[in-house]
């Protein structure tokens, strides 16, 4: 049975939209001669905008909403903070994209544009919502659709922007994609026993 919210699949559509407009504003829309890929040439903010908010509109109906949340959110933050810290790799040499235009510091924190912080926030919300999925039973067919579409939207923001960049994919994004596509399929495989 899947439910939809519609007000979820809003926020979550909105919150790109929001983070587009701002690298838009930031001169950081499309690649250029000194922007390796821009916020419309990355697959994983097209994942973000077109496959992730079905994902959250069939698993909000769901969640028994409560104070529990605040530990799936802080951990999510958590991760979210580190994997931006990972994705920038702590040097001045790496991809310039719509998160780091530019790397004067080195420092992931340093460098982060504002639609970076953006997405910093968007990961926080999106990854919090799915620890609160994992950890709530749902029926099947939402287990199916969510594993899909997680199983899309993986490679695609984690894969697709080094290629699009450099012409080359990173194994730093491969071991990290490996280990969410695991991690997915664990917890697919969990629900679908019933555990």
């Amino acid at each position: 049975m899947l439910e939809w919210s519609w007000a979820a699949w809003g926020v979550s559509a909105a919150a790109v939209v929001a983070s587009g407009l701002v690298a838009g504003a930031e001169g950081n829309w499309r690649r250029r001669a000194d922007l390796d890929i821009g916020f419309r040439n990355h697959g994983g903010m097209w994942g973000d905008a077109v496959l992730l908010p079905v994902a959250n509109a069939v698993i909000v109906p769901w969640i028994d909403w409560g104070w529990w949340l605040l530990a799936p959110v802080a951990a999510a933050g958590l991760t979210s903070v580190a994997l931006h810290a990972l994705w920038h790799g702590a040097t001045s040499y790496g991809v310039r994209d719509h998160m780091w235009p530019t790397r004067p510091t080195g420092r992931w924190n340093a460098d982060l544009s504002l639609a970076g912080w953006c997405h910093v926030a968007y990961v926080t919300g999106e990854l919090g919502l799915l620890l609160a999925y994992a950890v709530t039973p749902v029926p099947l067919p939402v287990v199916a659709l969510v594993t899909v579409i997680l199983t899309v939207h993986v490679p695609l923001g984690l894969l697709h922007p080094a290629w699009f960049a450099t012409g080359g994919i990173r194994v730093a994004g491969t071991r990290l994609m490996t280990g969410a596509l695991v991690t997915l399929w664990g917890v697919t495989g969990i629900k679908v026993l019933g555990f």
